[in-house]
């Protein structure tokens, strides 16, 4: 991909988050954990923003040395998922 594109998409991706109810990866994982009753490891949700799931990833940005997400991130995400598992 042009790198002109990939800026353009990760500014999208920081524009959206911020401005929908941030998390940090801890507080993802919490989230998760009330609907789901397993918490997974802040690692997983880095793992989900860095490589993502069967080419789904998680929106994530990075605020100096904290990455961040949200719930409307981890919606989108699932939705995904969910989509790509009933095809």
């Amino acid at each position: 991909m042009p790198k002109s594109f990939e800026a353009t998409k990760a500014s999208e991706v920081v524009s959206r988050v911020l401005s929908e109810d941030v998390l940090t990866l801890n507080q993802a994982a919490v989230e998760l954990s009330s609907v789901t009753g397993k918490r997974p490891n802040k690692s997983t949700v880095f793992r989900w923003i860095s490589r993502g799931i069967g080419g789904v990833k998680l929106d994530g940005v990075r605020v100096g040395r904290d990455w961040l997400t949200s719930r409307q991130a981890l919606t989108r995400f699932i939705e995904s998922r969910t989509a790509k598992s009933d095809s």
